[in-house]
């Protein structure tokens, strides 16, 4: 089942790529793509928090009379822009991963596919820990 996934890579991948998908990386892009893969964890606290600004915010508006729309707007983007840049963030992480699960030749099948699924069913939850175990503790590239 796992080599499904591979094959299906594989006819959509270009023959010119096929074999340079490799996915060994120096030290300095493990760490880069270590800081991508915790920067939702690092990030979702400041935006409940920006959340909970703009609850307190429009709660203490609206006792004076009704709130100004502008304000409400420019409140509701402060928290909303970096959701939308996380969310994009998280969509070509799982693309990464998956991608990199399925044509990683260093795992077994089975595992590919239970990657794949941890990845699709557990998204940002699972990224961190395929990232210690399959990437950070792998050799760097020369």
């Amino acid at each position: 089942m796992g080599s499904f996934f591979y094959q299906s890579l594989l006819a959509i991948v270009p023959s010119a790529y096929q074999n340079k998908i490799l996915m060994e990386f120096s030290k300095a892009q493990k760490i880069v793509l270590g800081i991508f893969t915790f920067l939702p964890f690092i990030t979702f606290p400041f935006i409940f928090l920006e959340i909970f600004k703009f609850v307190i915010n429009v709660i203490a508006t609206s006792k004076g009379g009704e709130p100004e729309i502008t304000d409400i707007l420019i409140s509701i983007a402060s928290f909303i822009v970096p959701i939308i840049l996380l969310a994009l963030l998280s969509l070509a992480l799982l693309i990464f991963y998956i991608v990199h699960a399925v044509s990683n030749k260093k795992v077994e099948p089975i595992e590919q596919l239970i990657w794949v699924l941890l990845f699709i069913f557990f998204g940002i939850i699972s990224f961190p820990i395929y990232w210690l175990m399959r990437i950070w503790n792998t050799p760097n590239k020369a």
